[in-house]
């Protein structure tokens, strides 16, 4: 497993940030709060349209913000890169243990665009991820351990179930359980050592308030991974979601 950091323009940043500035606040607003230039364009979009008008002003404000700042997102290629080449022997190491084969025969093309978008989605079938350009050199690592896990996750979850790479999207459940599982995955002592995350948890913050039947939805993850090969905990941690569906969809955001 190795990743590349580049630096895909402002055009990337701009429909990337055009894609989330149509979704709700949950969404939206990082991109507001780091930039109030963009606000201009809140509530604009119309489902019925392809908002080309509106796509193309986005772009211009984006092309302007990107010209600021592009000396600094550069000097973020280099910086993040040099971060990654210093860690990807432990990573390595330390994802084999917890997936239980060896990752450095997979995903030796991953792609982290640096980019304005706070927001920063994955693309799993194009073995690509976004990282937000004013992370610090650790939390680049820190975010880039998020996304590989889905990876591998998903890798080994295809190989076990055979189905479709359109399940590990949002809202399927299978998608709602591999964000939960960061959490249990990440929580290595080695892998916390450098990732700034773990403190405050690695996973999306309703997962940790997340109640059910009275008791905390990761008290029950945390004991299945506890007691069981990745390959069982993908079994029971699954059929414990299905089990509980309604009630953990009910409790998210």
């Amino acid at each position: 497993m190795k990743l590349i950091y580049k630096d895909p323009g402002y055009k990337y940043s701009a429909e990337s940030i055009s894609e989330f500035i149509k979704q709700d606040e949950f969404w939206s607003e990082p991109i507001f709060h780091f930039f109030p230039e963009l606000i201009e364009f809140k509530g604009l979009f119309n489902k019925s349209s392809d908002n080309k008008n509106i796509i193309e002003e986005i772009l211009g404000t984006v092309l302007e913000l990107y010209k600021s700042r592009e000396k600094e997102i550069q000097s973020k290629v280099i910086s993040y890169q040099e971060n990654w080449n210093r860690y990807e022997k432990l990573i390595n190491e330390r994802f084999s243990s917890i997936f239980e084969f060896d990752t450095r025969e997979v995903f030796n093309d991953l792609v982290c665009n640096i980019t304005l978008n706070p927001i920063s989605p994955r693309y799993l079938k194009e073995h690509t991820f976004d990282v937000f350009y004013m992370n610090s050199d650790a939390g680049s690592i820190g975010s880039a351990l998020h996304e590989i896990v889905h990876y591998l996750w998903f890798y080994l979850w295809n190989q076990k179930y055979k189905d479709s790479y359109e399940q590990y999207e949002s809202p399927s459940l299978i998608w709602i359980l591999s964000e939960a599982v960061v959490e249990q995955i990440l929580k290595d002592k080695e892998l916390d050592k450098i990732n700034p995350y773990h403190k405050n948890g690695n996973a999306y913050p309703y997962f940790y308030k997340m109640n059910i039947g009275g008791r905390l939805l990761y008290d029950y993850l945390d004991e299945i991974y506890k007691d069981n090969s990745i390959d069982k905990f993908m079994d029971k941690s699954y059929k414990f979601m299905v089990k509980n569906e309604e009630e953990i969809r009910s409790q998210m955001l």
